[in-house]
């Protein structure tokens, strides 16, 4: 029963992030696509997302995710265009992402970003686009979010790290309750060190190790937990 709670909670956090990017203001998005010169129909228009940037007055961050083909039951590309915008959708930061993302047995959930406060040094506050993902197998559940940072350079974006995965939850269970499962949690801590200029990122993970089974007739979890820290350095290009 704990199994199936959790995965059920996991559906429901992946339809949240999916929900949530369905919100935007429909004028904005018109003015945006006019000046990229996109029919809607070439956009994944369920994964068209936007926030406002609570560092710079009267700017929205977009992540236009472009199709690349058709939009098939089974599957579908995109390839993002991520975009600050001022509040009417003029476009005064564009960016466009170097590889395509393809959502087949592993499927994309859809993007959020986050505004939090990424201060990189005292010049440089970045924002981050999250990609979410989950697996179509009910035995093998899995789930993933990859997070990449970016801040405004001149009419550009800078990318300074690039889909590092923060959540991951896997495993195999019989339906019903015998199963083993890893999940991985990870935040991202700005360190005061710099390297390069950047402040340091330190990524502390909470990883869950999880073994399900049956006793006496009732389903019991056993479950071992580590914390484990990396730290990422500025290279003059991107954190690694």
């Amino acid at each position: 029963m704990e199994l199936y709670k959790k995965t059920a909670a996991f559906l429901l956090l992946l339809m949240t992030f999916s929900l949530s990017a369905q919100q935007y203001d429909d004028a904005r998005y018109g003015v945006v696509l006019k000046q990229l010169q996109l029919n809607s129909s070439e956009v994944h228009n369920e994964f068209y997302t936007e926030k406002k940037m609570p560092n710079i007055e009267n700017s929205y961050i977009i992540v236009v995710p472009v199709l690349f083909g058709k939009l098939e039951d089974d599957g579908f590309t995109v390839k993002n265009t991520i975009l600050i915008t001022d509040d009417q959708g003029k476009i005064k930061n564009k960016y466009i992402e170097d590889t395509e993302i393809i959502s087949d047995a592993v499927m994309l959930d859809g993007f959020s970003i986050d505004t939090g406060l990424y201060k990189l040094n005292s010049s440089i506050r970045a924002f981050g686009i999250t990609a979410n993902y989950h697996g179509s197998s009910n035995p093998n559940p899995y789930s993933s979010s990859d997070i990449s940072l970016y801040y405004p350079e001149d009419k550009t974006l800078k990318k300074v790290l690039d889909g590092y995965n923060l959540r991951r939850y896997g495993g195999e269970w019989d339906m019903k309750c015998s199963g083993e499962f890893d999940e991985d949690n990870s935040v991202i801590i700005v360190d005061q060190v710099k390297t390069n200029g950047f402040n340091n990122l330190k990524i502390k993970t909470e990883s869950n190790h999880i073994i399900s089974k049956k006793v006496n007739g009732e389903c019991t979890e056993d479950k071992t937990s580590k914390i484990s820290y990396k730290t990422l350095k500025f290279n003059k290009s991107v954190y690694k």
